[in-house]
């Protein structure tokens, strides 16, 4: 078994392009984000990754951040639900992520939502920028850690989008 396919690795192709391409966006991507937005920078990342698991390309977009969108909707609603229906609780936290979980886990019958693993990448990202407290535009509490990852994964996918043009079109 090769390690490194040097054939490849030897000549200009799209995963060249796309590691220089990717590698470069990912400078002023970190600073806008970190110094500018002063939004969390994972989720957007996590987001860019989706959309290259999902296909890639505008359907890719489509499938990855639905997916992922919903995901958050699903944390956030967790979140909710168990604070203020239950008061809080690791019982109550299962079983609400037990029932969203089920529910993520059917968005393969439902074509735009059908990259199903995006749901679950959303699911966990809320609930880390929830752990962080991580909020955005002076929105605080659960509505603002919603925004704050709703936001940065759209800007993340929207990012993949475009490294995956340039880096086609260079390729």
């Amino acid at each position: 078994m090769r390690v490194v396919d040097w054939s490849a690795a030897t000549e200009w192709n799209k995963g060249w392009s796309l590691a220089i391409v990717f590698g470069l966006a990912s400078i002023p991507w970190t600073y806008g984000f970190v110094a500018g937005m002063k939004i969390p920078l994972w989720p957007s990342f996590i987001a860019s990754a989706t959309f290259y698991a999902a296909g890639s390309g505008l359907d890719g977009l489509r499938k990855a951040y639905s997916a992922n969108l919903a995901g958050i909707l699903y944390a956030a609603a967790t979140l909710f639900i168990v604070e203020t229906l239950f008061g809080g609780g690791v019982v109550a936290l299962s079983v609400v992520v037990g029932a969203f979980m089920l529910l993520a886990s059917l968005h393969e019958f439902v074509p735009l939502l059908s990259f199903t693993p995006g749901a679950f990448f959303g699911y966990a990202t809320m609930f880390s920028v929830n752990a962080a407290e991580a909020t955005a535009f002076g929105v605080t509490g659960l509505p603002g850690e919603t925004l704050a990852a709703v936001v940065s994964m759209l800007i993340g996918a929207g990012i993949g989008l475009g490294t995956d043009e340039l880096s086609s079109a260079i390729a």
